[in-house]
């Protein structure tokens, strides 16, 4: 095992038994997240357990049943078992688990389910998305500002070329580099982004190849949109030094010498939100409710030590324009 496996292998176990801390309490009222991987992702995973455990402090009885990435007959037994079985209020679930929620979901009609990072058209789910393009080009204004003033971010070599490297090739995927390059290219027009694919989530030392080569190719920025396997593209700039920013969850301290930012997908919230509304018997079942920067559902969560305010203000203009209207970010969904 090299020494960035046994790195990353101890920081996920640690993460993992952090976002199971909280278990389940007898409540009246039940939710539980079938998931198609595992805690301890430090990003969309670790996010969406926050706002599981902030109900289950709550009183909310809370579960959260993780799988294997390479198991997807598990993810449906998971799924149908926890709907057949009566005992939860709300069955969440998430990325990856479209086919088998709709063949679930219209067979246990009286269930409730929230899908969230997807969208299902069925009376009994509440879907849930987020506008990760309008955080990703908050993050692609920050990256080539990042890239080009050497001043404030002396790792830079001044040329505008950037990197984002993905998990794969996904609508919900281009919605992120659609976002980020319209950014970057506000603030540089004649910006150089290379797109790389890593050909799945989970595969960390391969990303973490994949983004020294990027940087060996001029890039002074990378952006991470790669679920767990992102933890090695956040590790392969730090040790290139140069910059990289996070995505889902806060993941500026993991390398905080080099990492500028992270974009927050607040699933967190949107989990807690989903649930409190369900309890007071608002949630609006067989619809879709969108999280974007306008209700704090998306967020560009600046590493001090690195983004001065005066970055931080030019960004923070950017923001406003968007939420305004002015400037209308490209969407791939």
């Amino acid at each position: 095992m090299n020494t960035f496996t046994k790195a990353l292998t101890v920081s996920v176990a640690l993460t993992g038994l952090m976002a199971g801390a909280v278990m389940a309490q007898d409540s009246d009222f039940s939710a539980v997240y079938v998931m198609s991987d595992n805690l301890g992702d430090m990003g969309f995973n670790d996010n969406a357990a926050t706002g599981f455990n902030r109900a289950a402090e709550e009183g909310v009885r809370v579960r959260m049943l993780q799988a294997s990435p390479t198991d997807p007959q598990l993810w449906r037994q998971n799924l149908e078992a926890v709907s057949n079985s009566g005992d939860w209020s709300v069955v969440f679930t998430g990325p990856n688990m479209h086919d088998n929620l709709a063949a679930v979901a219209p067979q246990n009609p009286d269930q409730k389910y929230v899908f969230f990072d997807d969208e299902l058209a069925e009376p009994n789910v509440l879907s849930v998305k987020y506008a990760q393009n309008e955080g990703s080009y908050l993050a692609g204004v920050l990256a080539a500002i990042a890239a080009t003033d050497t001043e404030s971010f002396p790792l830079s070599s001044g040329a505008p070329k950037l990197a984002i490297v993905a998990g794969m090739d996904l609508p919900i995927i281009q919605d992120f580099i659609g976002g980020f390059k319209q950014g970057a290219a506000s603030v540089v027009p004649e910006v150089e982004i290379q797109v790389i694919f890593i050909g799945n989530f989970n595969d960390a030392p391969k990303a973490y190849d994949l983004t020294k080569t990027a940087i060996e190719n001029g890039a002074n920025v990378v952006y991470n949109v790669a679920g767990p396997a992102g933890l090695g593209i956040l590790k392969g700039a730090a040790d290139s030094k140069k910059y990289a920013i996070g995505v889902d969850s806060d993941q500026n301290a993991l390398h905080p010498d080099y990492v500028l930012a992270s974009m927050l997908k607040q699933i967190g919230n949107s989990v807690y939100d989903s649930i409190n509304q369900i309890k007071a018997g608002t949630a609006e079942f067989g619809t879709l409710k969108v999280y974007g920067l306008a209700n704090d559902g998306v967020a560009l969560l600046y590493n001090d030590a690195l983004v001065s305010n005066a970055v931080k203000a030019r960004i923070d203009a950017e923001k406003a324009k968007v939420i305004s209207g002015e400037v209308e970010v490209v969407t791939a969904l």
